[in-house]
């Protein structure tokens, strides 16, 4: 079968705890059109890390065969998600002597800076992700987003620092090339969500995305356009779908079903009598419950979980200034009650994030649960290389892929 140059293609894999996810994209001068996604249960990891990488790579594989079926086009390079609870977000500020000629601050002025601000100690075992500017200050005036071309004597910058643990960022990077596919870039889970779900108006206003996945929560706040603060939580809808197990003594598989089918994260919505029938296995006769009882363990998870945001977001200072209020995404961000439940618990309005401003999205694939691969290959489409690939060496990929990834971030952010 003649298959479609891969020139003008993007892929993203979203390397998911609960499923792996290949996204195909076709870019033109002026979009991105989805063609097709391939997806895979993913058994191989844990809280958003890799655990097993032969089932990684086995899942991995399934996901690329199934969207180059669907998109009859042979993936090569992907855009690749990263999360797990070893990220972590800084804000660091670095200051330098405005150089340019009558003090003028020029783009070389910028970049040193950002990398004076990036100059941060930190243990071998880290490495640099993001460094992403949040705010300047000239001669004391902040606020300011884009300083080149104004005059001053001293420059400063605000800047959020993402790193992360090599090791796992390696796993990742090494499953993904096992299955015979080259990684051009690394993108944290969270920002790729954002590019799929947030308005420029939403991120100018403040906005706090929270991504709630199989076995991580991601979040990011915005401020003035800028991303603030992001993290990745090593909690998410398999915790709930544990505790369901745990509390009413059945296997995984129907613990999830239980919570997919008659799931509720708040109890007063539920009404008292409601039941529902749980399938009998492992020679356990099927057996009626209350609706009410599988909510209450699952409103406990979830707003534990909400909860943890809302007090990291209150740490930075900033929770004032969300005024367009919380997007929520992810799987778990489906289950009746979710929103209601993130309403009740920041006071502010809260919307469903679903993936937006992309061509070729069929109404399947227009759910939460697809943000981070759509965010993937819309975070690609102007930063791929023009020849679409990157020259890596295999001995030194992570320092590679993340230095591709921290010049690419600019256009967003």
């Amino acid at each position: 079968m003649l298959r479609k140059k891969t020139k003008n293609i993007l892929v993203g894999l979203d390397v998911g705890t609960t499923k792996i996810c290949a996204v195909v994209a076709e870019r033109d001068e002026k979009d991105v059109r989805i063609l097709g996604i391939g997806y895979a249960p993913s058994q191989g990891l844990r809280k958003g890390m890799v655990i097993n990488v032969e089932k990684t790579v086995d899942a991995i594989r399934k996901s690329i065969a199934m969207a180059e079926e669907k998109t009859d086009v042979d993936i090569y390079t992907v855009f690749a998600g990263i999360a797990g609870g070893h990220i972590q977000s800084i804000t660091s500020r670095g200051v330098v002597p405005i150089s340019g000629s009558h003090g003028e601050i020029t783009e070389d002025d910028i970049k040193k800076v950002v990398n004076a601000a990036k100059a941060i100690s930190l243990p071998m075992e880290r490495e640099i992700i993001h460094t992403i500017p949040q705010e300047f200050i000239v001669d004391g005036q902040g606020g300011i987003l884009d300083p080149r071309g104004m005059s001053g004597i001293r420059l400063e910058a605000l800047v959020n620092v993402i790193t992360a643990a090599i090791s796992s960022a390696q796993n990742i990077i090494k499953s993904i090339n096992k299955a015979d596919v080259e990684v051009v870039g690394i993108v944290l889970q969270p920002i790729a969500s954002s590019i799929a779900t947030l308005t420029k108006e939403e991120r100018e206003s403040g906005v706090v995305l929270i991504d709630i996945g199989g076995g991580t929560t991601d979040f990011a706040l915005f401020v003035e356009g800028s991303l603030r603060h992001s993290g990745v939580l090593a909690i998410g809808g398999d915790h709930v779908t544990n505790d369901i197990k745990m509390r009413f003594n059945i296997p995984t598989n129907r613990a999830e079903e239980a919570k997919i089918k008659f799931g509720c994260a708040l109890m007063n919505i539920v009404d008292e009598n409601e039941e529902f029938i749980l399938p009998g296995t492992f020679g356990y006769p099927a057996r009626s419950m209350l609706r009410k009882e599988l909510s209450f363990v699952i409103e406990s998870r979830m707003r534990e979980i909400l909860e943890i945001v809302k007090s990291e977001i209150e740490k930075t200072g900033k929770a004032h200034q969300i005024g367009a209020g919380l997007v929520m995404t992810g799987g778990a961000s489906l289950m009746q009650g979710a929103l209601e439940m993130a309403q009740e618990i920041f006071h502010v309005p809260v919307r469903l994030g679903i993936p937006q401003n992309v061509a070729g999205l069929l109404e399947e694939y227009k759910s939460p649960i697809y943000s981070t691969g759509i965010g993937l290959v819309m975070y690609g489409t102007d930063n791929l290389e023009q020849d679409g690939f990157y020259d890596m060496d295999d001995n030194n990929v992570f320092e590679k892929v993340v230095g591709s990834v921290k010049e690419m971030i600019k256009k967003y952010f």
